[in-house]
């Protein structure tokens, strides 16, 4: 809107050497506000409003010269929000030439001015309705102010129902009460269940005070994980460009023209002299061969520039609807065949390698690891907290260095952190560190943490459950901001962390019983990956086995063979211990065996296994008391169906009694027991 709208199109005046009373009648004639002024020349000198002159004729004034105020004038074409009235009654407009166009009242400005506001209004009314983002607004004291229908759907409230509320009854999290606390604004990531959110929130300040704060949030699901498949598009894309370059075959992709879209330097070196782009004339029939028949083609040609037989092999690639535009072209010299059957050989070793332990160090064949081991890759791929779990022994920080070595930060520190070896009233200093002078005794330069040393890599915390409660605060806060700080320190620190965590004890159960924070649980809980015991997967015994029974002949120069009947004996075991018990008795039977072979016996006799004996009858062999025979007989028939059942549920059942019974009885008898599978209980006395 311009001054031209809105003004009076008029170019009425008066002159300055006019009475006041014939003023007054010339404005009332014209039925104007206000008049241009003008000398005895024409020339405009000033402006007069009816106010004025009115005020004039009540002051005793004479003339329009007396009560006219400077003209002040205003561009035609200025636009309102530019131009700044004054404390003038009216203001004359000029057009480019500086002529008269018009005047204009200060009413008629500020009406223009409200009418704009109001438009205003409405528009920004629009866009936050019609904005994509969710925006939401609280007062001074945490209520809610206002809320667009895009934060309504986010947050599963309506306005009407969130209005006048309090933040924190209404969405997680609660940020924005930090930014009316603190008056600084900032942009946060979050995850609210599967939801990804990106939030920026600003305080609403009003005179130099915080009065409230708005926050501007995306669901930005669908973006992260798009971006993620981006990423494994173009990893893929490289990944395949540099299988192409590495290739000893000419490889090209070309169209049903024989437009070649890519090729590898091979291709290149092998045919320069070909026509720039394209198949060259002897090959292109077994290109349209392939398409035609949508179907892989080969044939034989003899290359005219070097005289060696080239195999030529043309594999379309079929899209939707079965119809083939596209072949891929393989040609191979040869020559070179010796050299790629020794590369061959080469391959399938390492295939071998890979099919066992993915490059890793890592041996398995059993399903369930299998399992495991495709989960750990996919949660490598993305910066995800992980949180590993499984017994003591099952292989939980070898995991999490093959999530580290598969991750873009492998290239990156990778600090291990035993949370149980540290002792509690370190433990601060020795995760976040500390300034110089923090304490008594403290390094003069301070100390790094070792969130500090695994900066821009990976943190591997076992036995998470170990962390006193009140770190477990702090431990959230740098999961959450990814913010250090030192002891002694004013200010915190931001790091770039990926932290991989492993427990042997139900989280779950400790939170229940107030021993684990809940809200440190559900941030460490992102990616959970259950690690199987050994004996849930005894399909890697044998592999297992024969890679420990090599690395320790060459560590100890002692050849050890296990019979069939030795590695049957080691997959009935019940390995309470999982691998690391398996590593240790493997060793022990290195050191301590006399023999070469390795059979049934030795292990049963290394593993403390007791040899399968007929059931006999129960006998007497002299008189005792009822209830002590009977107790005796009762000790011995739990010990032996703990022994066979390994856990007081089972062995409960094969006695036909109550888990409850059965545990009480064997603490009556003093059977020792330690925690386990299933129940927590493992038979541990034996007879």
């Amino acid at each position: 809107m311009t001054i031209e709208d809105i003004m009076w199109k008029t170019t009425a005046a008066v002159w300055e050497s006019d009475s006041l009373e014939q003023a007054a009648r010339t404005l009332a004639k014209q039925g104007m506000a206000g008049a241009i002024a003008c000398d005895s020349e024409g020339e405009m000198v000033g402006v007069v409003a009816a106010e004025d002159v009115l005020f004039g004729l009540v002051q005793g004034r004479k003339t329009v010269r007396e009560v006219m105020r400077p003209p002040q004038p205003l561009p035609v074409h200025a636009r309102l929000e530019e131009v700044a009235f004054g404390g003038s009654l009216l203001r004359a407009v000029v057009d480019e030439s500086g002529r008269l166009a018009g005047l204009l009242t200060k009413e008629q400005y500020l009406a223009a001015q409200a009418k704009a506001s109001r438009l205003r209004l409405k528009q920004l009314e629009a866009m936050f309705n019609a904005a994509h983002n969710g925006i939401l607004s609280i007062d001074a004291k945490g209520r809610i102010t206002s809320i667009n229908p895009a934060a309504e759907r986010m947050a599963r409230t309506t306005k009407e129902e969130a209005l006048g509320r309090l933040l924190t009854d209404v969405v997680v999290p609660s940020g924005l009460l930090e930014v009316v606390r603190t008056g600084k604004g900032h942009t946060e990531k979050y995850r609210v269940g599967k939801r990804v959110y990106i939030t920026n929130r600003s305080p609403i300040i009003d005179e130099g005070k915080v009065v409230g704060a708005v926050g501007v949030f995306q669901d930005i699901s669908e973006i992260e994980f798009i971006s993620n498949e981006l990423e494994t598009v173009k990893r893929i894309v490289n990944e395949l460009q540099t299988v192409m370059e590495a290739s000893s075959d000419g490889i090209a992709i070309a169209d049903r023209n024989g437009a070649i879209t890519r090729q590898n330097q091979k291709w290149a070196a092998l045919f320069p002299d070909a026509g720039q782009g394209r198949i060259p004339a002897p090959l292109d029939q077994v290109v349209r061969q392939a398409l035609d028949r949508c179907q892989p083609c080969s044939m034989l040609h003899q290359g005219a520039e070097t005289g060696n037989t080239l195999i030529v092999s043309a594999v379309p690639i079929i899209e939707e609807g079965g119809r083939g535009d596209r072949v891929v072209v393989y040609v191979k010299d040869m020559t070179e065949m010796e050299q790629l059957r020794a590369e061959l050989e080469e391959t399938k070793r390492l295939l071998h390698t890979l099919s066992r332990q993915e490059g890793a160090d890592l041996i398995y064949r059993a399903p369930a690891m299998a399992h495991v081991i495709a989960i750990a890759r996919q949660a490598a791929a993305v910066d995800v907290t992980v949180l590993l779990t499984g017994e003591s022994g099952v292989g939980k920080e070898e995991l999490a260095n093959f999530i580290w070595k598969q991750s873009a930060r492998s290239g990156r520190p990778f600090v291990k952190v035993n949370c149980g070896a540290i002792p509690e009233t370190l433990m601060e200093s020795e995760l976040f560190g500390y300034e110089p002078g923090a304490f008594t005794g403290a390094a003069k330069k301070g100390k790094k943490g070792y969130f500090e040393q695994a900066d821009g890599g990976t943190i591997f915390l076992d036995e998470i459950s170990e962390i006193p409660l009140h770190l477990q605060v702090k431990l959230l806060r740098v999961l959450q901001s990814m913010e250090i700080m030192r002891l002694g320190a004013e200010a915190p620190k931001r790091i770039d962390v990926r932290v991989i965590a492993a427990t042997n004890k139900p989280l779950e159960e400790l939170v229940a019983a107030g021993r684990f924070r809940a809200d440190l649980f559900y941030r460490l809980n992102v990616m959970p990956i259950a690690i199987p015991p050994l004996r849930d997967r005894k399909e890697d015994i044998p592999l297992l086995v024969d890679h420990y029974r090599k690395r320790f002949a060459e560590k100890y120069q002692k050849p050890l063979v296990f019979t069939d009947g030795a590695l049957a004996a080691m997959m009935d075991y019940h390995w309470p211990g999982n691998v690391r018990e398996l590593v240790n008795a493997i060793e022990r039977m290195f050191v301590t065996s006399a023999a070469p072979v390795v059979d049934e016996d030795h292990v049963a006799k290394w593993l403390h296994l007791e040899p399968p004996t007929a059931a006999d009858p129960v006998s007497v062999s002299e008189v005792v008391p009822l209830k002590q025979a009977v107790a005796d007989v009762e000790r011995q028939l739990i010990i032996k169906a703990l022994h066979k059942a390994k856990t007081y549920r089972r062995a409960a059942k094969l006695l036909g009694v109550d888990a409850s019974t059965l545990v009480r009885k064997a603490q009556k008898y003093g059977i020792q027991s330690w925690g386990g599978e299933e129940d927590g209980f493992h038979a541990a006395s034996r007879d």
